[in-house]
């Protein structure tokens, strides 16, 4: 496992496609809820809170900040 720190979170960001992302994003909330494992809902009701302060700090880079944005939607659309 890669060393957790800006430049090694940065290449797997700038590495992502998130426009392709976005359009996957409706067909996997349409799964279902009973395919989600109700644990994942759990955690995400008690730290999403974190995710969405975390996302709002003006230092990040738009391209992080987008893919925050885009986890939450998702989150929140399955939970």
């Amino acid at each position: 496992m890669a060393e957790l720190n800006f430049e090694t979170v940065n290449a797997e960001i700038e590495a992502l496609n998130l426009e392709e992302l976005e359009k996957k994003m409706p067909l996997r909330a349409d799964v279902g809820v009973a395919a989600i494992p109700s644990f994942l809902c759990e955690i995400w009701s008690k730290i999403g809170g974190i995710i969405k302060l975390i996302a709002k700090f003006p230092f990040l880079p738009p391209k992080w900040r987008k893919a925050l944005e885009l986890l939450i939607r998702t989150m929140d659309g399955l939970c």
